[in-house]
């Protein structure tokens, strides 16, 4: 199975962080009010933090500081060797083919080089259909689009 979470350690590290943070509710384990952080009209997770506006995300903290692509609303913490700019052309593109009946040759390269950046490894995963699904569902955890394992 593929996991592209950070380092136990990493995680640990972001989760201190968290539960230092003003903001964290060590009731529900969560960055401000469980869950209404992504609700557009929940203005209870909107904070004042060093005179900037932020929203709060909601999260249960101890599945998101796993993730590699996760980074902290009040930038406390960031995504691990990717760039915002990166990540959101990544949630572009994935969202792109997993919702196509078929892959194309192109998105299949542009699969194998995102494959490649997070692992920095130089090598093709395996072709198979599976595996190729298996990556694609991998992505989708990381980026926060499906429920962790």
């Amino acid at each position: 199975m593929l996991n592209f979470n950070v380092p136990s350690h990493i995680q640990r590290e972001r989760l201190n962080t968290c539960k230092k943070c003003k903001f964290y509710n060590g009731t529900f384990g969560t960055c401000g009010t469980p869950i209404v952080g992504n609700n557009v009209n929940a203005e209870e997770n909107d904070v004042t933090y060093y005179k900037e506006k932020i929203k709060l995300c909601g999260c249960f903290m101890d599945v998101k500081t796993k993730f590699r692509f996760a980074s902290c609303p009040a930038r406390k913490w960031f995504a691990q060797d990717m760039k915002d700019e990166e990540i959101s052309a990544l949630d572009t593109f994935i969202g792109k083919i997993s919702k196509a009946n078929k892959i194309q040759s192109e998105d299949l390269q542009m699969l194998y080089y995102w494959y490649s950046k997070i692992t920095k490894k130089h090598e093709r995963p395996s072709g198979c259909a599976s595996c190729i699904r298996d990556l694609i569902t991998e992505f989708r955890r990381q980026l926060g689009k499906i429920e962790s394992k």
